[in-house]
């Protein structure tokens, strides 16, 4: 559990070294607060047993231990979707700037700097690798750091990309190039995915909303007519 709460503490960006302590400080203090709280609050519903006051005051304490897991995969979730959303924009700007003829380094860096206002949580991964590499960490390290820190496939696959380019002594540019073509392509393939779903989504909004009404209205005057007739 420790292990897990780490690393998605480690994916949702805090990187503090107490950042587990305090986590776990948090919940312990939630599972004493809201029982303590519903035990006040209990004092004004005189027709509650103690059975009743006790077994909702162990559920507010479980809540206590479970919501603070929720709200960090939540916050896991929102933060790789930014990065995620931000990852196609960083990839064809790192194209053109390597295109244009700046080294890897510079092109992370410039990069970076375009993206800072736009998707700041993508920027600053970029910028820690870019300070990594100028403090002399080795380059492919530095892209693995990236990965660790991101989580994401894209990104995943980027960076075995570029370490594999750099073994090999290829040509960067020619290496973005061809992933930003797959990649554009595997959007595309994935959107149309997600259209041909729509049709079998929309079976039970239409079945449970749209034709009750559309009997009501198509049948209802004839149903009421008939309803008429045999009353008279």
């Amino acid at each position: 559990e420790r292990a897990r709460l780490g690393q998605l503490l480690f994916l949702a960006g805090f990187r503090q070294a107490n950042a587990l302590g305090v986590f776990f400080g948090v919940k312990v203090v939630l599972a004493i607060a809201l029982p303590v709280l519903w035990w006040g609050m209990s004092r004004a519903l005189p027709t509650l047993t103690s059975t009743q006051v006790v077994f909702l005051a162990g559920c507010a304490a479980f809540l206590g231990l479970i919501l603070p897991n929720q709200w960090l995969e939540k916050r896991v979730e929102r933060r790789q979707k930014r990065l995620r959303d931000a990852f196609p924009d960083a990839l064809d700007l790192l194209v053109i700037c390597v295109e244009a003829g700046l080294g890897l380094a510079a092109a992370i860096e410039r990069v970076a700097l375009e993206l800072k206002y736009s998707h700041p949580d993508l920027a600053q991964e970029l910028a820690v690798v870019n300070v990594e590499m100028r403090a002399g960490v080795d380059r492919e390290t530095a892209l693995q750091g990236l990965n660790t820190r991101t989580g994401l496939p894209e990104i995943r696959g980027l960076v075995g990309l570029l370490v594999q380019t750099l073994r090999f002594g290829t040509g960067i540019a020619d290496t973005l190039r061809v992933y930003a073509a797959e990649f554009r392509d595997a959007r595309t393939q994935q959107a149309e995915e997600r259209a041909a779903k729509i049709g079998t989504k929309l079976i039970f909004p239409l079945i449970f909303c749209e034709f009750p009404a559309f009997f009501a209205v198509a049948i209802g005057p004839a149903a009421l007519r008939i309803i008429d007739i045999f009353n008279r």
